[in-house]
């Protein structure tokens, strides 16, 4: 017990605290303390006060000029299934399925049983998001390019609310919020690793509405050369495809947007 003083003993830790000096430690402590904290309450504030843009009442785009790209390496064949059917609900003008060599005969026939003339499968010889993507580029013939994950399923509400932001002719990229698929069955353990990647994502969200809503930020031939080249510590990045994009974006002087609501 410390003694405070002021006729009564106050615990140890809060007497350690406040009626000792402050010595380099405890500053570091505390410094990184405030730090931590004040920036999770601007955030926080920063992602209340943020809105998506309105779908406006004659918009510029519509799902006529949207091409999408799909990466893919998946053997799942249904929840591919579902994805693609998803996808079709919202009318592109052409899904682009790109996959490895390896997989390209099976999904082949598996695009020929979707019955979809807008899906047109690509292949390449080895699995790398980044060359699958540069794969499909000179196929894209529409004004918006989407790229998705090949493990998603969009509502069909989705592309007025995607393309509401190009009507700001400087935006150069529109991000979207994310949910999971929550499990309702399965181990423990199962169930225990789709919650952390729903907590991930719900993170994720959270940080990309706050930091647009502060300061704005999340077709070249030498794009696709740098997106496809891009090493670190000599080691071809066939990862991070996304990071490279924001990257170029805001190099170019481009603006991004978050679109945060469940449409």
């Amino acid at each position: 017990m410390w003694s405070t003083g002021f006729g009564g003993d106050c615990p140890g830790l809060i007497g350690y605290w406040y009626f000792r000096p402050l010595t380099q430690p405890k500053w570091r402590f505390f410094l990184l303390f405030v730090a931590r904290y004040l920036g999770l309450i601007v955030n926080t504030i920063a992602h209340w006060l943020y809105k998506s843009i309105p779908v406006p009442e004659n918009s510029t785009y519509s799902c006529k000029d949207i091409t999408i790209i799909l990466p893919t390496i998946s053997t799942d064949i249904e929840e591919l299934r579902q994805t693609i059917q998803s996808m079709l609900t919202c009318n592109p003008v052409q899904i682009l399925l790109v996959t490895t060599e390896y997989q390209y005969r099976t999904l082949w026939k598996f695009s020929k049983s979707m019955n979809a003339r807008n899906l047109k499968v690509l292949k390449v010889p080895v699995a790398n998001k980044r060359l699958q993507v540069c794969k499909a580029v000179p196929f894209v013939k529409t004004r918006i390019t989407v790229m998705a994950d090949d493990d998603v399923t969009w509502p069909s509400t989705m592309f007025p609310w995607l393309l509401a932001p190009f009507e700001d002719e400087k935006i150069g990229a529109v991000g979207t919020s994310q949910r999971v698929r929550r499990l309702k069955t399965g181990t423990i353990m199962e169930r225990c690793y789709n919650w952390l990647g729903a907590v991930y994502i719900e993170r994720r969200n959270f940080e990309i509405s706050a930091t647009h809503y502060i300061d704005g930020g999340t077709s070249y031939s030498d794009f696709l050369l740098g997106f496809a080249t891009e090493t670190w510590r000599g080691h071809l990045l066939k990862a991070d495809d996304d990071t490279f994009i924001t990257r170029w974006l805001v190099a170019k002087r481009w603006k991004t947007w978050v679109q945060y609501s469940r449409e």
